[in-house]
């Protein structure tokens, strides 16, 4: 078994630690009377196994790179979970989707969970400011209303379509987006409200034919689209908004801005349609019992066109990057680059809400550029998106709570555990109410990774076990011989019984 280490004693040992070149461009004390602006871009879906900047076999991200060039990467960096809701509440909680119980596709954090926030914690420091192009991302922050200081519309920056729940629900978001958005208007199957539907459609449709016959050259494709809305955008008009944004923050500011590319619908701009035409693919790899079963020339089709839609969307990353250094805000601010979760396009899977959790679907980028800094710095350590909550405090010269599952990363206070152990969590299928018994959880520690398969009616309690140091693309299932597998599988089922233990 793993040696052990409490919180207690890694906060210790913490507190000893050298300090960085990251933690030391940052104020450590409470004697500088300006903190820092902290600043998080999320963009959706962005798989670091995508990006150039992280090794990535096509140019998708020389803007990214740069940024990375004075900035701090980390670069096994993972996500709790597989999907919006859930890994967005870990990384405003810094908890595991089986503590803050936001489970499902559309559900919020559990009711003793919602007052343990970065939200919170950062409110007497910090202006805060908050936008997100997500919808469920948009719910979750509706929870931490009265700490943000601005939120804006979802559909700000947008060119057409609208949402309702913001404007008639504010104080019940989910349940505006619900009764209103998905049934009154819904967009994915039959409508709800047949004569409010066919108003909306009507009204809808005219303006967004008006600007795609408009930009009909610019995206042949159609125009940008917020995922389960008819909200459509351009993206360098949705750039220009956030620049304006950030250009007006007063320090200190907390600004979290959460922007829908690349996820699905992949619609690049025409500049980048002819990029990556190249023949390449990853190692072919068996259809996995849970995925959907998609030919591997369907899924080369939405990679090439998946990673043209990341090439656009860094070119716009780069827009923005000169704009914050005109302004001068990466002297003064703690800029984040990191994603909610990533993109699968292997194993006859596409996509990423699925009960499958490889590395495709759950590693994302995270670099950090401290104000002032100039220098590259690279971490391999082990990390998950729970660690930024810890880390951010730590920036804010504030301590840790005991709640957090998240520790601080290195560089920024913390030290690198060889043997830490990250969980990831998928139950989408699962009451949120219940012990988890139909769910996707994986443990990694170290170079090793443990999958469980619960409850699925053609895959029950399956275990794979992998070598990711030596089996990166995750080919060889080796649970049935590799020695370390029980050692993982023990640890995995002592944890899922303690956290199953207050549901039963």
């Amino acid at each position: 078994m793993k040696p052990t280490l409490n919180r207690r004693d890694f906060l210790k040992l913490a507190a000893t630690a050298s300090l960085t070149p990251l933690l030391r461009a940052l104020p450590g004390s409470a004697q500088q009377q300006e903190l820092p602006n902290i600043i998080i871009i999320l963009f959706d879906a962005l798989c670091a196994l995508n990006l150039s900047a992280y090794g990535y076999a096509r140019q998708t991200s020389p803007n990214m790179e740069r940024f990375a060039s004075r900035a701090t990467v980390y670069h096994n960096h993972h996500s709790a979970g597989n999907f919006t809701t859930p890994s967005t509440a870990s990384l405003f909680t810094g908890t595991y989707p089986w503590t803050h119980r936001a489970l499902n596709l559309s559900s919020l954090i559990s009711p003793a969970v919602r007052p343990h926030n970065l939200f919170h914690l950062l409110d007497k420091a910090f202006n805060q400011v908050a936008y997100t192009q997500n919808v469920y991302t948009d719910t979750l922050l509706y929870l931490y209303e009265q700490y943000l200081d601005r939120h804006l519309p979802l559909d700000s920056f947008t060119l057409s379509g609208n949402v309702f729940y913001d404007n008639l629900f504010p104080n019940d978001a989910i349940y505006g987006l619900k009764s209103v958005d998905q049934f009154l208007f819904k967009r994915e199957e039959a409508h709800g409200s047949l004569f409010l539907s066919i108003l909306n459609d009507l009204s809808t449709q005219f303006t967004t034919q008006l600007y795609s016959q408009r930009l009909k050259q610019e995206y042949p494709n159609g125009l940008p689209r917020i995922a389960n809305t008819d909200v459509y955008f351009r993206l360098d008009q949705v750039m220009d908004g956030v620049m304006d944004l950030l250009s007006g923050l007063t320090q200190p500011s907390f600004a979290y801005v959460h922007l829908m590319p690349p996820h699905a619908p992949y619609t690049p701009a025409q500049p980048y349609l002819g990029l990556f035409d190249d023949g390449w693919a990853p190692p072919p790899k068996k259809k996995h019992r849970l995925a959907a079963g998609i030919s591997e020339e369907r899924l080369a089709e939405l990679r090439r066109t998946y990673d043209q839609f990341v090439a656009n969307l860094d070119n716009e990353f780069g827009r923005l990057l000169d704009d914050m250094e005109s302004n001068g805000l990466f002297e003064n601010s703690c800029v984040i680059l990191t994603s909610d979760h990533g993109e699968i396009f292997e194993r006859g899977a596409h996509g990423h809400s699925m009960p499958l959790v490889f590395e495709p679907n759950i590693r994302i980028p995270l670099i950090i550029s401290a104000p002032g800094q100039r220098q590259r710095q690279d971490i391999t350590a082990l990390t998950s998106n729970v660690d930024l909550l810890p880390s951010l405090l730590q920036i804010a010269g504030l301590p840790t709570p005991d709640w957090s599952e998240g520790m601080a990363l290195p560089g920024l206070g913390g030290v690198q555990i060889p043997d830490r152990s990250i969980y990831v969590v998928e139950a989408k299928a699962n009451p949120s109410y219940r012990p988890l018994r139909k769910a996707t959880v994986a443990l990694i520690r170290g170079k090793y990774k443990l999958i469980h398969y619960l409850g699925y009616r053609y895959y029950r309690d399956n275990y794979e076990f992998f070598d990711l140091e030596n089996d990166p693309e995750e080919l060889n299932n080796v649970y049935s011989s590799h020695p370390a597998a029980k050692d993982l599988q023990a640890e995995l089922d002592h944890k899922l019984a303690e956290v199953n233990q207050p549901f039963i």
